[in-house]
């Protein structure tokens, strides 16, 4: 499951991936809104979950927290 979403002028990609052992991970990617080149400003696993809406929620949340919080360059 994929869900894209603007917040705070970056671009969030939060995904949960499938773990080999069975769950799922929440996986976010935060990058500038605007176009800017370079890459993604920040990538992070953000935990466990037991079905991949958990896992989606976890990376959304985890995503919003972290661009308040000031944490993205």
């Amino acid at each position: 499951m994929v869900s894209q979403f603007e917040y705070g002028g970056y671009a969030v990609v939060a995904r949960a991936v499938p773990h080999a052992g069975g769950g799922f991970a929440g996986v976010l990617t935060i990058a500038d809104a605007f176009g800017e080149p370079g890459g993604p400003t920040f990538e992070t696993e953000t935990g466990t979950a037991h079905s991949p809406e958990a896992a989606l929620a976890l990376a959304e949340a985890e995503a919003m927290r972290t661009i308040d919080a000031g944490e993205v360059n």
